[in-house]
């Protein structure tokens, strides 16, 4: 199966799966990931996505799951599927991306490292890549499971 045969069961999968959950899919795509051979964006709006977003994308992420572990069973390959429900990926990369050149301006200013909320993987990895760009400052990921959060502090 190519690329496009299988992105369009990837679709199916997802409006089946969302119209399940009472949710009316009103625009959908799906496209490959540049660079991730196994990896799909699969973008879905609808007129309410609160509760599919969840608390802090929580439920966005179990329903990522719920449909990488689906199209493992349907295609007998594992694609990680990155989903995103009204732009809310972008969003919320801007806001971190913001949050984080605020605390990397107060690291520079004071010297003191400073310690982020737990975070979910893809939310440090977000982090780590706009503190990479900055001279004289680190982020290192400490914790463990739902406490592992990142802490900035200045490069030694």
């Amino acid at each position: 199966m190519d690329n496009k045969e299988r992105n369009e069961v990837i679709l199916k999968l997802t409006c089946d799966l969302l119209e399940k959950m009472n949710f009316e899919v009103e625009n959908a795509f799906v496209e490959d990931m540049e660079g991730e051979e196994s990896q799909v964006l699969v973008g879905i709006t609808v007129a309410n996505p609160a509760n599919l977003i969840g608390f802090r994308g929580r439920n966005l992420s179990a329903i990522q799951t719920v449909l990488s572990l689906m199209i493992k069973n349907k295609n007998n390959e594992w694609i990680r599927v990155l989903l995103d429900i009204n732009n809310y990926r972008a969003e919320q990369k801007e806001r971190l991306v913001g949050m984080v050149e605020n605390l990397v301006k107060k690291v520079q200013s004071t010297g003191t490292p400073v310690v982020l909320a737990h975070m979910s993987s893809y939310e440090r990895r977000i982090c780590h890549m706009a503190i990479a760009e900055t001279e004289g400052i680190v982020s290192e990921s400490e914790g463990e499971g739902e406490d592992r959060h990142i802490v900035i502090k200045p490069k030694a």
